[in-house]
């Protein structure tokens, strides 16, 4: 399979003088790719934004040796070789920050298989469909039905402290703990999906905001996604393209967001807050 010439120019820039605006270039086509499998091993947005900043910061380590030892005339495209690349690198980032996990003594003597079903269902909150798609990405071709088995295995060999032990580290049942504990039935919360109406103006505003984005150099689009959509600081978003520092990536990011409202017929009010100019 023919590489991608863009890739191959970009790997190519980063051994150049101008390897900044490479690793630009390089995050603004493919973030996407790298944020998908940082959500896959956690969802809390907190933890992702630093597992991001840390894969970011690899990749980029001692003149981004590990983006330029991909092979251009191998048999992987670089987007499949690049999320193995990350999902390495999350693995890292969770054993730095938290250490190997230690499965338990009735899970350590289990086939491969089951152990890393165990880490992507009760370490990672996958479910069954999800854990499936994730053993076939690394060479394990389950049906749904097997991988079913497996997990009605895994509880079964796990006592019922063990089980309370996993449940309980889940921040979704612990919510749900919290909501029982005050007294509240979850069929009674409110629906908070839009109705009809309010949809389609959401739909609308998304497609102009969209729209808008896209009038944006490539540089400045990062920033926007990197800042509001990753949550990184100022700081850290100043280091991943290569601004003097958070002072001056404020200031780049206000001027892009005058840039959108320009772009979207909003104007600021007096009182700070703003209003679309009639059309």
């Amino acid at each position: 399979m023919p590489t991608d010439p863009i890739v191959a120019s970009i790997l190519d820039a980063l051994t150049c003088a101008d390897a900044q605006a490479a690793w630009t270039e390089f995050l603004s086509r493919y973030n996407g790719i790298i944020y998908h499998v940082i959500r896959s091993f956690d969802r809390d947005p907190d933890r992702s934004s630093d597992c991001f900043l840390y894969v970011c910061e690899q990749l980029s380590r001692d003149g981004f040796r590990r983006l330029r030892k991909y092979d251009v005339n191998g048999r992987a495209t670089f987007s499949t070789w690049l999320s193995a690349v990350v999902r390495n690198l999350c693995l890292d980032w969770h054993r730095k920050v938290y250490g190997r996990s230690r499965a338990f003594k009735s899970i350590a003597g289990m086939a491969a298989t089951d152990q890393l079903l165990f880490e992507l269902v009760y370490r990672h909150g996958h479910s069954a469909e999800e854990a499936r798609h994730e053993l076939q990405q690394r060479g394990y071709n389950l049906s749904f039905t097997q991988v079913e088995e497996h997990l009605v295995e895994l509880q079964r060999c796990m006592t019922a402290r063990q089980s309370w032990l996993l449940s309980s580290s889940n921040a979704v049942a612990e919510s749900m703990e919290e909501l029982g504990q005050r007294g509240v039935n979850a069929a009674e919360l409110a629906d908070p999906a839009p109705n009809p109406e309010a949809l389609a103006t959401l739909r609308q505003t998304n497609a102009l905001v969209s729209s808008a984005l896209d009038r944006l150099e490539e540089a400045d689009r990062l920033l926007v996604r990197l800042r509001y959509q990753e949550g990184l600081t100022l700081q850290q978003v100043a280091n991943l393209v290569g601004l003097k520092d958070a002072q001056t990536a404020d200031r780049r990011l206000r001027e892009v967001i005058e840039q959108l409202r320009e772009t979207l017929g909003i104007r600021p009010l007096a009182c700070g807050k703003t209003k679309a100019a009639s059309v």
